[in-house]
Order: C-alpha cells, then structure tokens, then sequence
C-alpha cells in the first residue's frame, strides 16, 4: 500500500513538472523542487526519467531548463457520453455548462480529452469561453426548460440503441398523467419547445409527445427497428406547428393587412404556404393544415390586422366569436361605469 501511493505521488509530481515545463519559458531545479515539495537532488532525477521516455530539453544556466519538444501523447478517445455532451447537446440545451446537469461533468471531461488539439488555449480558457458564449447565445430561453434535463440521457441512450422506454406524461387536454411505452424516433423543435415523435404501443400509431411534460422516463430491455416504411417529412406535412388533430385537411386564405404584412412575410413556415403581395401592400396567404385549432390561434395573434376569407365557415365562426367578444367588453365597460357612479 505505501509503495502504490508513492508511485502515485511520483507520477503526479512527473506530470506537475512537465506542465510547468510546457507552460513557462524556462524554471529552475529549485523552482520545480518548492512547487513540487520534494528536493532538488529528486528533480534531477526526475528530469532523467522525462528523459528516457522522450521529453527533450536543455539547461540554460542559471535560468533552469528550457523545454524543446515534450512526449508523444496518444489522443484518448472520447466516450459516447463525452461525444453526446459535445455535440448534441448544445443544440437543446445550454444547461449543460454549469453544475448540476447530468452531463456537465461528460462535457468538462471530453473538452479535457480535446485539449491536445488545440495550440493556443489552454482547458480552462476554452471552457470559460465556452461558458461565456453559451450564457450571451440563448437559443433556449424557454421557462421551464430545466425541467426536461432529467430526461434527456436516457431519452437520447433510447435513441441510440433503438431502445423503448416507458414514459409518464402528463396529457394537458385530458389534465391526467398515463404511462405510456413508446419508440422514440425524432427529437423536432417547434416555437421554443422540443417534441418526441414516437410509435406509441398502446395506440399502435405514432404521436408526438412534448418534452417538457416527461414526468418519468424508463429504459426498457425491449428493442425497435426503425419502420423503413416511415418518412418523417410526409408525417410533418400540412401541419402548421406540430398538431394534425383534424379528420380532414382545411385549405385558409388570409389577408394580412399592409400593417403586419412584412412581419408576415419573413415568418418562417413548417408547411407549404403561398404568399401574394396586394398593390395596396396587404398580403394574401394560402396553406393547407390539418389543424384549425392550431392555425387559428396564430392567425387571433395578429388581431383585426388578420381576416380569414376561406374557409367561409370558419369566417362566420370567427365573426360570431369577436361578436362575443365585443359583448363582453362592453359589458365590462358598463359594470365599470357603474361601480363608479
């Protein structure tokens, strides 16, 4: 037991030395002895070892040693946590950074790992503007987006390994939990949020599921195969957002006033739709969806700005509905007179 740990604070003491003789231009034996916390006469042979396995210097006097070339370091190879935390993440997540998330300590260990590649920087001086970057650039900026962090490693280990997982998910329409056994295929970003889209057993077709509503997520022994069959595209198409909650697709026409009409047309689109530019810089646009619920809750964004000319049925619809709505602020407005009367 004593020889191991004197072995060990042997090679911690070669790797201490060789840094200082990568990081400063020259140090001396007495130098490297008082960091160290050994004697100069140990340096001495210490610095013979780093000899023999390929580390070459010079002693330039009173300045110490120089270091000319050091070792040939075989890169070691980032693990599938490591590359994970490299790579995927940062284009879900910015949480991964700071301590706490799952795969914090994976990111800190493959930038390690890449330290060899770099010429110029040092670890610490790429995690800190790694940090910095990723603090300033806030692709995710969506309230509750920690939420999904205890999640995601098993999620994408699913995903990897083509793996089921039994979820507990919390249907929002239904305000109700259920666990479900899905096959996770896509992982699909939509207006700040991220979306599963995955064969569900019990439905026996597939759904989309919101991230941020996995209350508990099980990896499962069982294996899928990818349906060859499947083409995400055709499954995506004529949705507006995410949702295809209608038996039948429905074909809009809406006029965007000239007031709205050039926030409208560098909007970026998840489904085929053509735009017109009117003479009088309104704009008419047509798409086809298989949601009403889902397009008419953008189209209510833009108030009276917005007019749906086709369907005539959902025109009528909505003329009903801010019929009502008038109504109720009229009445608002009376019970407001009236209480101060």
């Amino acid at each position: 037991m004593g020889n191991a740990t004197r072995d060990l604070r042997k090679v911690e003491r070669i790797f201490t030395i060789l840094n200082l003789l990568r990081e400063r231009d020259t140090v001396t034996a007495s130098e490297l002895a008082e960091y160290c916390g050994t004697t100069q006469r140990t340096i001495y042979r210490d610095m013979k070892l780093l000899e023999k396995v390929g580390v070459q210097y010079v002693t330039e006097g009173k300045s110490g040693y120089r270091l000319i070339s050091g070792p040939v370091i075989p890169h070691r190879k980032l693990t599938q946590q490591e590359w994970m935390a490299l790579t995927v993440y940062p284009l879900v997540t910015n949480d991964f950074l700071h301590n706490g998330h799952p795969v914090h300590d994976a990111y800190r260990s493959g930038f390690e790992k890449l330290k060899g590649l770099t010429r110029d920087s040092t670890t610490t001086q790429l995690l800190a503007m790694s940090e910095e970057l990723g603090d300033r650039i806030r692709l995710h900026d969506q309230v509750g987006q920690k939420d999904t962090n205890h999640v995601m490693p098993l999620l994408f280990q699913a995903m990897i390994e083509n793996r089921a997982v039994e979820i507990e998910y919390y249907a929002i329409y239904r305000d109700a939990t259920a666990k479900r056994v899905i096959y996770p295929y896509y992982i699909i970003p939509r207006n700040g949020h991220l979306y599963v889209l995955a064969y569900c057993t019990m439905r026996e077709d597939f759904r989309t599921f919101r991230l941020n509503r996995f209350l508990a997520v099980v990896l499962q022994d069982e294996t899928f195969e990818i349906d060859p069959t499947f083409n995400v595209d055709e499954y995506l198409a004529k949705r507006w957002t995410i949702f295809a909650d209608d038996a039948e697709e429905t074909t809009f026409v809406v006029r965007f006033h000239k007031e709205v009409a050039r926030y409208v047309d560098e909007y970026i689109f998840y489904t085929e739709t053509m735009i017109k530019k009117e003479k009088d810089g309104s704009i008419l646009l047509q798409a086809t969806v298989k949601s009403r619920k889902e397009f008419l809750r953008w189209i209510r964004g833009f108030g009276l700005n917005a007019e749906v000319l086709e369907p005539v049925e959902v025109r009528e619809t909505l003329h009903a509905e801010y019929r009502q709505l008038m109504e109720r602020y009229q009445f608002t407005d009376r019970g407001a007179k009236e209480g101060t009367a």
